[in-house]
């Protein structure tokens, strides 16, 4: 903190509620993916899943692992390495990452497990590093933490357009 955000302790050593700033902390989730980090929400329903079976689906786009059954509901799932254009370096670090429920719940691959961070300690990045084109139109903003660049990306909208059936690189 700033030495003008103890202003309320110069005179007496003690505190006047009103007089304090607040500094608002605001959590969020980190899942990396390949060599990129993604934030979501923590306000967002998000579980980490083990052991639980995808099914390949036939004549779907490469960025489409398949559905699991995920409590009755059938839940689509993404490989963003794929998207990202980066290869599968360790299978056995991968977990499933579930956001949301019911059918609005997707779920796609993430490296290790996700990190909780404070929004204020990633630094805003001047430019984005160069990404796949089909992520770029998604991208909200960029950061960087400890050399990891993580990206604040509308993911219900990637998601979607990366299930959409009809989607075509040439659509974007």
């Amino acid at each position: 903190m700033h030495p003008d955000d103890f202003k309320a302790f110069q005179d007496t050593g003690t505190a006047d509620q009103s007089d304090l700033i607040t500094t608002k902390v605001e959590a969020i989730f980190g899942i990396r993916t390949g060599s990129m980090g993604f934030l979501v929400p923590t306000t967002s329903y998000c579980e980490v899943l083990d052991k639980i079976q995808v099914n390949m689906l036939p004549n779907v786009h490469h960025w489409v692992s398949g559905m699991l059954n995920l409590r009755g509901n059938l839940v689509p799932v993404f490989d963003l390495r794929v998207v990202l254009e980066e290869a599968v370096v360790d299978n056995k670090k991968r977990r499933l990452f579930a956001i949301d429920r019911g059918d609005k719940a997707v779920a796609l691959w993430i490296d290790g497990l996700p990190e909780i961070t404070d929004r204020a300690s990633l630094q805003p990045l001047q430019k984005l590093p160069v990404l796949p084109e089909l992520l770029q139109h998604f991208v909200i903003g960029g950061y960087q933490l400890n050399g990891q660049v993580w990206l604040d990306v509308k993911l219900s909208d990637l998601f979607k357009a990366l299930g959409h059936h009809q989607y075509s690189m040439e659509e974007v």
